[in-house]
C-alpha cells in the first residue's frame, strides 16, 4: 500500500506585508500555495498511490475565493482521472458543516462533522479503515479521541485523521480538538494523519504519529522545508517519508561583514556572501541579519533607514539571483537576556502561560478580530509565542537599564 499524507494546504494565502517586490516575484510568491499542491498531486500521480489524505485546511480562510475552490477541485479531478480516491477533512481555517458537496468530484469522500470511518478495497484486496471528522466551528474545545473506534480485527490496515493540537493542559489554548499522543496509540491504529501544525514532525515513530506541516510557508515563521508525507507499507508497518514541495522557502541568514566598507561595498559583499539556501526548484526569500557592532553609525542608519535594502534588492533583480532579501535588520551584540533572580523567572513563566494566550490577543484585538485575515493571524500560536519572547525581552531590558541607573 502506498499513498501521500498532506494538509494545511492554505490554498490563496494572502502573503501579507510582501507587495514591495517586482510584478512577476510577488506573482510567484502568491501563486506558490497553489503550486504547492500541483506538486503533490503531480507526485500522487507518479507515484500511483492508492489515496491521498488531505488533513484539514485546505482554504486559508472560511471565506475563500471562488479561484482557490475551482483550482482545488480541479486538482481533485486530475486525481479522479487516474483512479486516485481522496480522503479528506476540514480544519478551524475553513470549518463548515458537512451537507453537500457536489462541487467537488466524485473521487472525494468528505468526512462528516463527527468522527466517522470510511472504508477502502485496494486493488490486491486488502481492506483500509479510514476515521476523521470535519470541523464546523473554529474552535473545538472537546476531545475527539473519543469518537474514534478502536481498530477492528477485520481491517488490514487502520488509519486516522486529525486536525488538531497536543493538549498543554491550559483550557486558554486548547482549542483545536486536544490530544494527547498516549490517547492516539490506547486505539492501536497503523497510523494517525495529523493536521494544524506547519512543521513537519513525527510524534512518535511505531505506528507512526505525523504531522505533515503545511506544504508551503507563509510568513519567516514558517521557514525550512515543507512539503508532504510519501507513506508505504512494509511488511506490517506504514513507513513515511517527507518529500519537500514548497516553491518558496524562508530562510534567515546572520552575515558577517568588515566595518570599515561603504554602503555599495556591503551591498556588493552581501550578493556574493548569500548564495541560494534554498532546495533545489525552490526560490528563496531572506531576512539578513547584520551585525551591529561591526557597522558604522553611517551604515546603521541607512539600514534603518531602508535604502541598503533597496539596493540590494535591486541588485538581487539585476542579477536574476534565486534568493530575494525581503528584509534587512541589524543584530544586536547580544542575543542572550540578562539574568534574573530564579524567583523573578518563576513569577514570571507562571504569569506569562496566563497573559499570553489566543483568547487574551483576541480580546485586546476587539473588533479587528471580525476581520477573517487579521482573525487567523491573531490565533496563530506562532504569533503567541513571539510576543511572550519579546515581552521577556523587554522586561530584561528594563531591569538592565535600571541597573545601569
Amino acid at each position: 500500500m502506498k499513498f501521500i499524507h498532506t494538509g494545511d494546504l492554505h490554498l490563496d494565502s494572502p502573503f501579507l506585508g510582501l507587495t514591495e517586490m517586482p510584478d512577476q516575484l510577488w506573482k510567484q510568491v502568491h501563486q506558490s500555495t497553489f503550486a504547492a499542491f500541483q506538486r503533490i498531486v503531480d507526485a500522487a500521480i507518479e507515484q500511483v498511490v492508492d489515496f491521498v489524505l488531505i488533513v484539514g485546511d485546505i482554504y486559508d480562510r472560511d471565506h475563500h475565493s471562488a479561484a482557490a475552490e475551482d483550482f482545488f477541485a480541479e486538482q481533485c479531478q486530475r486525481l479522479a482521472d487516474h483512479h486516485i480516491p481522496v480522503y479528506l477533512s476540514y480544519g478551524n481555517h475553513d470549518y463548515q458543516p458537512v451537507t453537500n458537496h457536489s462541487l467537488l468530484p466524485s473521487n472525494v469522500n468528505v468526512f462528516d462533522n463527527q468522527v466517522e470511518t470510511k472504508f477502502l478495497t485496494l486493488q490486491n484486496g486488502q481492506r483500509v479503515a479510514i476515521s476523521g471528522f470535519s470541523y464546523d466551528q473554529r474552535w473545538l474545545d472537546q476531545d475527539y479521541v473519543a469518537q474514534y473506534p478502536q481498530r477492528k480485527k477485520d481491517i488490514d490496515w487502520q488509519i486516522g485523521m486529525l486536525h488538531g493540537a497536543v493538549r498543554t493542559g491550559n483550557d486558554q489554548q486548547d482549542h483545536y480538538a486536544p490530544f494527547t499522543t498516549s490517547e492516539l496509540l490506547a486505539l492501536h491504529y497503523d497510523y494517525w494523519a495529523l493536521g494544524h501544525i506547519h512543521k513537519h514532525q513525527v510524534l512518535h515513530e511505531q505506528p507512526a504519529v505525523v504531522y505533515c506541516g503545511n506544504p508551503q510557508g507563509r510568513h519567516k515563521n514558517e521557514d525550512g522545508q515543507h512539503g508532504y508525507y510519501l507513506v508505504e507499507s512494509q511488511d506490517d508497518r506504514l513507513i513515511p517519508e517527507f518529500r519537500p514541495v514548497a516553491p518558496i522557502e524562508w530562510h534567515q541568514e546572520i552575515v558577517s561583514i568588515n566595518n570599515d566598507e561603504t554602503s555599495q561595498q556591503l551591498v556588493d559583499d552581501l550578493v556574493h556572501q548569500i548564495d541560494n539556501p534554498a532546495t533545489e526548484d525552490a526560490f528563496a526569500m531572506v531576512e539578513i541579519k547584520l551585525p551591529a557592532d561591526q557597522l558604522s553609525a553611517g551604515l546603521k542608519r541607512q539600514v534603518l533607514a531602508g535604502s541598503i535594502l533597496e539596493r540590494l534588492q535591486n541588485a538581487c533583480e539585476d542579477q536574476q539571483l534565486r534568493w530575494w532579501p525581503y528584509q534587512l535588520n541589524l543584530q544586536s551584540a547580544s542575543t542572550q537576556l540578562p539574568k534574573i533572580t530564579d524567583l523573578d523567572e518563576k513569577y514570571w513563566s507562571e504569569s506569562a502561560q496566563q497573559v499570553f494566550t489566543s483568547d487574551q490577543v483576541m480580546a485586546l484585538a476587539g473588533k479587528l478580530a471580525n476581520y477573517p485575515f487579521i482573525a487567523d493571524h491573531l490565533e496563530d500560536q506562532q504569533l503567541v509565542a513571539e510576543l511572550q519572547k519579546s515581552a521577556t525581552q523587554l522586561l530584561g531590558q528594563g531591569g538592565a537599564d535600571d541597573d545601569e541607573d
